[in-house]
This record gives structure tokens, C-alpha cells and sequence, in this order.
């Protein structure tokens, strides 16, 4: 867990938003794109706005919403505008949500100014201006003054240092929203046991901290995914093909490493799915083994897929762990990365998990130690 505590962070009342304020929102809109327009998926992420834009919009509030799209780099791309997702948040609130073209300028504040009470303007893809990424000051005040309060409520980029997140707090009254308390408040949850830790995704490099800080708690640990090809290559030496991307000699160094600090408590797979050189999920008898350790947990957190989840034969392993999870009422569960996040909300089971993660980055930072700049900047 990270340092910051759930009863530091600053969340607003209604004695903190006057009716007729001017609200800086920041929320999570990095959304999946497919043709220029969101996605399923995304339009699934949008609705976890919806309340607390009822909140604002209950205390006649201005609400302008501030987000990101991509990593532009600072530059402007057209490809990674916020008008399209402005559109599908009109239709996902069904609330008429007007898109300014700018970010901190004097046209949106000229917008702003008209606007009614409950009323609601998304400005552009902050991350067209480098001071955003930068956390540069002169960005920050110039946000600020659009608005009169600022609430943070994307969870998913509090372990970034940027503008909308860091240094516009020391400009206005700044408060959580109640996504980011809510994440918190799940994610500091004591772990009952047997708790069971399930890994997989791509990069071993990425889950490390995870692992230092979790694995020593965990009663058991399940790899899947890429991470566990890394594995299985620093403990057999050899795998069914070859997959240089996956067991290049730091990571297999890595997973070593891993493998000598947590030992018995690691389950790798026993069997792989192979098709056309290209490892796209755990074998029968690896879910078989998998389920069995779920079917005990009393704690279950999971970050990463078992497979490559976009592969026909690569969403079983993923589908056949949710089951299990499902399965156990007795356990929490807390799941979170978009991939795995995405395959669940298709196949209907996110609802068996007693917390969904917004943030998978953030999530793992969090459990991890990491700094939390986003929280911390909110702390009392």
C-alpha cells in the first residue's frame, strides 16, 4: 500500500462547492479509440464518471472537465482531439457536453463564463501543451483560472507528477472525488488468508514492485501471461519457441531473482497453448491447477491477462480465472489493467469482482510503495 493514508485525502462537501462554482474536473477519458470513435470498452469506462458529475451537477455547479487522450508529446494531433469523446460523454450522461478546442486560453474562459449552472464543457487533450507532462507551473495557473474548485477524479494518473494533477493544487481549493476515495478505500483493504496474488500481462519489468511489496504478503502467486514465459525461461532455460522480446537476459535475470526470494509460493504454468509460434495462453492443466488456488482464497488480487486475450485461442485462461473468482463469494477480489478489465466486461463478469480498478498503472504504483504524487497532493 502506498504511504499516502485514506483519511488524509481531502474530499469535498457541499459547503466546499457553492451553487454557480466553477469546477476543474479532472477525470480519466483515455479511452480506446477504434476509427475515431470510442470504443465499447471506452464508452464502458465513461459511465464511471457519471457520478460524480451528478454530484456537481446536484450542487449547480460548472463542471469543466480535464483530461488527456494518448501521449501527443505536447503537440497538437488531431487524432488524439477530445472532441469524440466529448460526443460519446453527451451520450453517456445524456447531458449536452460542449467541447472547447483550446485548453487554458482565453476563448474557453470565455465559454465558461456563459455557462449555467449544471452546465458541462470538456476542453481539449491537455497533453497538447507541454507544460502538462512537465508540471509546469505557468500551465497550471493558467487552468486555474478557469476555475474556481479543482477535484481530482481520475485515480488512474495519480502516479503521474502533471499539471492537472500536481501543481494546480496550489492554486485552488483542491478536494478527491469520490472515484479516487473509492479506490483508495479498496485498495487499503488488510489482506485476509490465504491471499492470493495472480500476475500476467506482458513485461516482467513492470510488475516488480508489485512483487516485492505484495508477494511477501501473498500465500500464493500465479503467472500467467508474458511475464510468465520470463519466468519459465530463468527456471528451465528453455521454452516450446522463441520469444526474444519476453527472456532477454535482464528480465530473465529479474525473474531469477523472483524465483529465489518467493520460491514455492510462485505457480508457473505446467502447460502452454502454442499456435503458429506465438504463445497466446495457459494450458488445461495450468487453469485446472490455477482454479483449485482461487477456489481457497480468502484475498485475490489480479493485474495482467493469463493470455493474449485478442487471439482466438487466447481469452480461456483469462475467462476460466473470472469463473473461479466468481465462484469463491467468500473472497475479495480486486482486479485491475485495462486488458484484463476489457476481456471481463465482455464476457459480463466484472460484477463478480468485489472492487475494478480504474487505474492499472496506478494500481500497481500503489500496491507497489510508489510515490502517489496525485494523493499526496490531496492529503490534509
Amino acid at each position: 500500500m502506498a504511504k499516502t493514508k485514506l483519511h488524509n485525502i481531502r474530499s469535498w462537501t457541499a459547503r466546499d462547492i457553492p451553487r454557480d462554482s466553477r469546477v476543474l474536473l479532472r477525470i480519466d477519458a483515455n479511452v480506446p479509440m477504434v476509427d475515431g470513435r470510442v470504443s465499447a470498452h471506452g464508452k464502458h469506462r465513461l459511465k464511471a464518471i457519471l457520478p460524480e458529475v451528478e454530484r456537481l451537477k446536484a450542487r449547480g455547479a460548472r463542471i469543466i472537465l480535464l483530461a488527456h487522450l494518448g501521449d501527443p508529446k505536447g503537440r497538437s494531433v488531431k487524432a488524439l482531439s477530445l472532441a469524440p469523446v466529448a460526443r460519446a460523454l453527451s451520450r453517456v450522461l445524456k447531458h449536452p457536453v460542449r467541447f472547447i478546442s483550446h485548453t487554458a486560453s482565453d476563448d474557453a474562459a470565455r465559454v465558461i463564463d456563459r455557462m449555467a449552472p449544471g452546465a458541462i464543457v470538456m476542453l481539449e487533450n491537455l497533453r497538447f501543451d507541454e507544460g502538462e507532462e512537465k508540471n509546469g507551473a505557468e500551465f497550471a495557473k493558467r487552468l486555474a483560472k478557469l476555475g474556481d474548485v479543482y477535484v481530482n477524479n481520475a485515480f488512474s494518473v495519480c502516479h503521474r507528477k502533471h499539471a492537472s494533477i500536481v501543481a494546480i493544487t496550489s492554486h485552488l481549493p483542491s478536494f478527491a472525488g469520490e472515484l479516487v476515495v473509492r479506490e483508495v478505500e479498496a485498495l487499503s483493504v488488510v489482506p485476509k488468508h490465504p491471499f492470493v496474488l495472480i500476475l500476467g500481462g506482458m513485461k516482467i519489468a513492470t510488475k516488480i514492485p508489485l512483487l516485492n511489496r505484495l508477494g511477501i504478503k501473498a500465500d500464493a502467486i500465479l503467472i500467467g501471461g508474458a511475464t510468465a514465459l520470463t519466468m519459465l525461461k530463468a527456471d528451465l532455460g528453455v521454452l516450446p519457441i522463441d520469444v526474444p522480446e519476453f527472456t532477454n537476459a535482464k528480465d530473465v535475470a529479474s525473474a531469477k531473482r523472483i524465483a529465489k526470494k518467493f520460491g514455492t509460493k510462485i505457480f508457473l504454468p505446467c502447460d502452454l497453448v502454442v499456435s503458429k509460434n506465438v504463445v497466446p495462453d495457459i494450458g488445461p492443466s495450468t487453469i485446472e491447477s490455477f482454479c483449485e488456488v482461487i477456489a481457497k482464497a480468502k484475498y485475490i488480487v489480479w493485474n495482467g491477462p493469463m493470455g493474449i486475450t485478442n487471439h482466438r485461442d487466447g481469452f480461456a485462461g483469462t475467462l476460466a480465472l473470472a469463473k473461479a473468482i466468481a465462484k469463491n463469494t467468500r473472497a475479495q477480489s480486486i482486479i485491475g489493467g485495462g486488458e484484463t478489465v476489457e476481456c471481463l466486461e465482455e464476457f459480463a463478469l466484472t460484477n463478480a469482482f468485489t472492487h475494478v480498478s480504474t487505474g492499472g498503472g496506478a494500481m500497481l504504483a500503489f500496491f507497489g510503495g510508489e510515490p502517489m504524487p496525485g494523493l499526496e497532493a490531496l492529503a490534509a
